[in-house]
């Protein structure tokens, strides 16, 4: 009796659905006014949507919300959510400077959300699999950052927009900045080279770096970077 109530307990275990929990920031409109951008709170609306078709755990934060404190709490508090076999995503758009985000409120680096608070936060979550794509310039400079050294906690994917010395760039005219309109467009179904509905981290990074570099006249180069390997599922898709 005791195998067949263990068969039944992992039975359900293997049954039971991943969830998947997301934080999408955008903020265009700073403290102050000196700092503003012009496409990245709809570029944190558009990531939030575009998840939305698959989990009803998506929290979106903009504008004069998007404070430090604010986007830590919603941090902590949906991921800690996440159990073993999750799923946690952390998008950001706005400014970035090299050592973090730039919050709605930040007038010099101390009160920057710094990479390290991010990384401390998505360390201690249960989920799996855990992803950061930040639509900022120097995000890249992460990969430099000794506080955020990645122990073995799970797959951590670090999609950035643009090297540690190097801008990212908008235009006024297009819907979303450049890394993240091809970010949605790869999740979206673009990047999936064999057609087999799975976007994995290497066919999402070649499909993104390379519209990227393009566009910008090779002046902007995306960096992935983390702990995962190139076959690390991003997104199961289907044809909406």
């Amino acid at each position: 009796m005791r195998h067949i109530f263990l068969f039944i307990l992992v039975s359900f275990a293997l049954l039971a659905k991943a969830e998947t929990y997301v934080v999408c920031v955008g903020i265009g409109n700073y403290a102050n006014p000196k700092m503003t951008l012009y496409q990245t709170e709809k570029d944190a609306k558009d990531m939030a949507d575009f998840y939305k078709h698959g989990t009803d755990n998506v929290i979106t934060i903009t504008g004069k919300d998007a404070t430090k404190t604010n986007v830590l709490n919603c941090l902590k508090s949906q991921f800690s959510r996440a159990k073993s076999g999750d799923k946690i995503v952390f998008f950001f758009s706005g400014h970035g400077y090299a050592g973090g985000f730039c919050p709605y409120e930040m007038s010099t680096t101390a009160d920057g959300l710094t990479y390290s608070e991010v990384v401390d936060i998505m360390r201690s979550s249960k989920a799996t699999d855990k992803l950061i794509f930040a639509d900022a310039c120097n995000s890249g400079a992460i990969r430099n950052d000794k506080k955020t050294d990645l122990p073995d906690f799970g797959h951590i994917v670090c999609f950035l927009a643009s090297r540690g010395r190097e801008a990212a760039t908008e235009s006024i005219t297009a819907n979303n900045g450049y890394f993240t309109r091809n970010l949605i467009r790869g999740l979206s179904g673009a990047a999936d080279t064999d057609n087999d509905r799975i976007i994995t981290a290497k066919e999402l990074f070649i499909y993104v770096s390379n519209n990227v570099k393009e566009q910008t006249h090779d002046k902007q180069h995306p960096v992935m970077w983390g702990n995962f390997p190139d076959d690390f599922v991003v997104v199961k898709y289907r044809k909406r």
